[in-house]
């Protein structure tokens, strides 16, 4: 639009007015008027006798010629052909030149009118030929002058030509420069730079991530470049992560930036989730198979003891959950019921792992009270991740520590009690490892039942023969 401009005003300020051209026609028609006068007074002047039309022709002439002639003197506006021209008022060379004209021409027409009145008063031939000659000479004097206003507006309109032309061929010059300029803004700011955006786009789309578009401008286009780089940054650095998770790297962490994890709708973020997930599944795998092998492990120990020794057998038991779900202490609590009065009942301590066996065995724990009377009666599993200052403390190389966590598991046969076990440890003990534990429980309450059971026979068997010795020595 800029360029349309600047040719519209260079050329409309320069382009050659029609009044330019006219004006010449106007002069050339004075011109024709000032020689028709003079061939008019020729033909009167070779007749034998005065013709008054014909003067009175040559007299409209003079009134036209001076009428037309005071319009390119002073500038106005007249008819030619039919059609109405301006003629502009005259700069001032050119009002030197038609005041030289305007004298020639007064003195002219004074000579014509002069001639005139000698043929009206009946001058002899050979006088008027005289005058006709001397006027004729006047009239190539003012013929030539006037013709010089020809020739001067000639030359003006053919240096407006001449500079019209050079004004093209300028414009022509700046137009092709300026042209090339924006070709080569175009090319260089926008062709180009998206040639390259599209080359990049291609290989990203392709996969190469490596490709880096070469644009660093701080405009539209440098934009869309840096975000295409961000994106293929993005994307590489999100198939570095799943590539590495895909290795079962599941620590692996995203290097790039973090806003970009915080759009929860980034595949970074689904990533992020899904890598979450297979941690999950892995740990639960983890778990499973630990709690698998612990149980096979705990399965082999148990088919090797010797179920008839209930202290022994116990101590085994403890000592392989302690060390297993890595705890610092256990007790392993059983049921006694020797007693026929059930409200005698109690809870003793059968092994320990860990633990003071002064003070452990020196403990009787009556049913419902304390948290293992309260997990036995209920039957129920407690967890404790708050530990009271009274709470037993654990002995370590660090000194006496309290416990972070203590567990109270029961030990069920048939929908029946059998004992209680109570773990301590100083790290916390997860879901996982509880109901490992509770499993355990499940599995090696039969062996404690039938322990107890086999040292109540023993212990009935013993009794018999005590009262059979003493039977016989009564009869003896």
């Amino acid at each position: 639009m800029l360029l349309a401009l600047l040719n519209y005003v260079v050329v409309s300020t320069l382009a050659i007015k029609p009044q330019q051209t006219e004006i010449i026609g106007y002069t050339l028609q004075i011109r024709e008027i000032a020689n028709q006068l003079k061939l008019t007074l020729t033909i009167l002047a070779n007749q034998d006798f005065f013709n008054e039309n014909l003067a009175d022709d040559i007299r409209r002439l003079e009134a036209t010629y001076n009428t037309r002639f005071s319009v390119l003197e002073n500038g106005g506006e007249v008819e030619q052909y039919g059609q109405k021209i301006t003629i502009p008022e005259p700069d001032e060379e050119t009002k030197v030149l038609l005041s030289q004209i305007r004298k020639q021409w007064s003195t002219y027409s004074q000579d014509v009118s002069l001639v005139i009145d000698k043929l009206t008063k009946g001058k002899s031939t050979d006088t008027l030929k005289l005058d006709q000659k001397f006027v004729a000479d006047k009239y190539k004097i003012f013929v030539s002058t006037h013709d010089q206003l020809t020739a001067m507006y000639q030359d003006r309109l053919e240096s407006q030509y001449a500079r019209l032309n050079w004004a093209f061929i300028i414009l022509g010059i700046i137009n092709f420069c300026i042209i090339a300029g924006i070709y080569y803004v175009v090319r260089n700011l926008i062709l180009i730079p998206i040639y390259q955006i599209s080359k990049s786009s291609r290989q990203l789309a392709l996969g190469n991530l490596s490709e880096q578009i070469p644009y660093a401008s701080r405009n539209e286009i440098g934009y869309i470049a840096q975000n295409i780089n961000d994106l293929a940054e993005i994307l590489r650095q999100a198939t570095e992560f799943s590539r590495e998770i895909g290795k079962g790297n599941l620590e692996a962490e995203y290097k790039g930036k973090l806003s970009v994890l915080e759009n929860k709708e980034s595949i970074v973020s689904a990533l992020e989730v899904m890598r979450q997930q297979l941690i999950e599944v892995s740990k639960k795998d983890s778990q499973e198979k630990w709690v698998s092998q612990g149980i096979a492990e705990f399965s082999e120990m148990l088919r090797g003891l010797d179920t008839r020794d209930l202290p022994g057998m116990s101590y085994s038991i403890i000592s392989f959950i302690v060390k297993y779900i890595d705890a610092n202490q256990g007790i392993l609590f059983v049921l006694n019921d020797a007693i026929p009065n059930i409200n005698e009942h109690y809870l003793e301590p059968m092994a320990g792992y860990a633990a003071n066996k002064r003070k452990l065995f020196k403990q009787k724990i009556k049913l419902g009270e304390t948290l293992i009377g309260q997990s036995f009666r209920d039957k129920e599993t407690i967890l404790l991740d708050e530990v009271p200052e009274t709470y037993e403390k654990i002995a370590s190389a660090m000194g006496n520590s309290l416990p972070r966590n203590v567990l109270i598991v029961p030990i069920i046969y048939n929908e029946s009690a059998l004992g209680v076990l109570e773990i301590l440890s100083l790290k916390p003990i997860p879901a996982y490892k509880i109901n490992f534990v509770e499993k355990l429980t499940e599995i090696f309450a039969s062996s404690i039942y039938n322990a107890k059971n086999y040292n109540k026979s023993q212990k009935l068997f013993v009794e018999s023969l005590e009262i059979e010795k003493r039977i016989s020595r009564r009869g003896g």
